[in-house]
């Protein structure tokens, strides 16, 4: 199966297509995705930060695009080896079946889903207030959560009662985390 139908059936709740997949495709729709997330990313940090300093009146005109949009992939990629690297331990000690690397690739496909949040997270990072925008934010980052979540609870072979406890357990420590965070 291709890259633009696996992914866009992944987008859609069916993971059957992923599963299909090599681990070689996987890996390649893993970094692809990754990439892009972080592009996305970092135009998106590089365009509300640009209009925050021309707010606070300096001179954007030096403001180097290419190095923030291009920082924006090694971001993605440390999140995401994070994540994975969390979860893999996380479900591994309750029972999960998956080795690290599918772990790893799976989520990385799944960060498809994370694509139209990077550009809300962007913008709240760089002091955006607009309720709109947090709201926004939200309700693609339960979606991307989803995803992700369905995706995981397959890769690891979980029982709905692990996936649920790991499902509020990973909550928990993501609610701590950006509490500290921001």
């Amino acid at each position: 199966m291709n890259y633009f139908n696996s992914m866009i059936r992944l987008l859609q709740f069916d993971i059957a297509p992923v599963k299909k997949l090599s681990l070689k495709q996987l890996q390649y729709f893993a970094i692809i995705n990754v990439v892009i997330l972080g592009l996305i990313y970092g135009f998106s940090a590089f365009f509300f930060s640009k209009i925050l300093l021309v707010e606070k009146g300096f001179d954007a005109s030096s403001f180097n695009a290419l190095k923030i949009i291009i920082a924006g992939i090694p971001i993605a990629f440390l999140m995401h080896a994070s994540a994975s690297l969390f979860f893999w331990v996380f479900l591994k000690a309750i029972g999960g079946k998956a080795n690290f690397i599918l772990s790893y690739f799976n989520m990385g496909a799944a960060s498809i889903s994370l694509w139209p949040l990077a550009p809300f997270i962007a913008a709240l990072q760089t002091g955006g207030q607009m309720p709109l925008m947090a709201g926004l934010a939200i309700c693609f980052s339960l979606y991307g959560f989803a995803v992700n979540v369905l995706l995981i609870k397959e890769t690891f072979q979980l029982s709905r009662v692990k996936m649920f406890i790991a499902t509020s357990v990973t909550i928990i420590y993501i609610g701590c985390f950006l509490y500290l965070w921001v």
